[in-house]
């Protein structure tokens, strides 16, 4: 019964989080990774000095993670990280198509988990 209260009263984890998590492991197993920080930049003197949100860095749909994969081939890995309830925006939908489209490898995680059924 107490494990059940416990997993119950459990905060789920961030997409953050999961990151982190991904990258340890994709690491830990010898892959060449990196995250990617894509986003607006925050400027305190738009909108008269109230602050707010100027130009959109990077492409938009970048997956979180990027990797190489680790048999010589090469291969384009991206891995979008989404919490268990976490949908794909329209973009982050498009640039999968776009990646699979060219033989790349598009993978949504939402654990380590998703990986390992993945064979990574």
């Amino acid at each position: 019964m107490e494990a059940i209260i416990n997993a119950m009263l459990k905060k789920p984890k961030t997409e953050s989080q999961i990151q982190t998590e991904i990258i340890k492991y994709l690491k830990g197993k010898g892959y060449f990774c990196f995250r990617v920080n894509n986003g607006a930049i925050h400027d305190a003197n738009m909108n008269q000095g109230y602050g707010g949100y100027r130009a959109h860095v990077g492409m938009k749909g970048v997956p979180d993670i990027i990797m190489i994969a680790n048999d010589g081939s090469g291969k384009f890995i991206g891995i979008e990280c989404k919490t268990p309830t976490g949908k794909l925006s329209a973009d982050q939908i498009l640039f999968e198509r776009r990646c699979k489209r060219k033989g790349a490898i598009y993978i949504v995680a939402t654990s380590v988990d998703d990986l390992i059924t993945k064979k990574l």
